[in-house]
């Protein structure tokens, strides 16, 4: 089966395959303006498969998160990317246990696609205002919720 010339022209001119592709990483990138120069910390369900995809697209500071355990890798993330959640509870307790590897101003990007009602959306949203990050007016209505770790915030070891 042969390639559409459009994908054939992108893996020609990119040098990356397009195959897999994921437009929720996408909008997750796009959100936190990352670059392949970003050190990127990939966490949730879905952080392998993510993490695979970020290689593939020449992300190389690129590691997988459970939660912050070390003084020497804390602080050091200028993203979080937070994949696979089923819940809203889930969402937030893998977010409060991941972010002190976020450095203060970096970004934490959210996939809340599973998470379908707008009440557990917003009080997600409250939940993050209160470990130290501040969120975007409306995030909760968004797939993706884009929050950045205040300056000076402390998070408890």
């Amino acid at each position: 089966m042969s390639l559409h010339p459009l994908r054939q022209a992108a893996q020609f001119l990119l040098g990356v395959p397009t195959d897999g592709i994921d437009p929720t990483l996408d909008r997750m990138l796009e959100l936190a303006q990352a670059t392949p120069l970003c050190f990127v910390a990939v966490t949730g369900p879905d952080a392998a498969e993510a993490m695979g995809q970020l290689w593939r697209r020449g992300y190389q500071r690129v590691e997988i998160a459970r939660r912050a355990t070390c003084a020497a890798a804390d602080e050091r993330s200028d993203v979080l990317l937070v994949v696979g959640c089923p819940t809203a509870d889930d969402v937030r307790a893998t977010a409060a246990s991941t972010l002190g590897l976020l450095r203060p101003g970096g970004v934490m990007v959210i996939d809340v696609g599973a998470v379908i009602d707008a009440e557990e959306r917003l009080s997600l949203c409250e939940g993050l205002a209160r470990l130290g990050l501040d969120v975007q007016p409306q995030a909760h209505l968004a797939a993706e919720i884009l929050a950045t770790r205040r300056w000076g915030w402390r998070t408890a070891a």
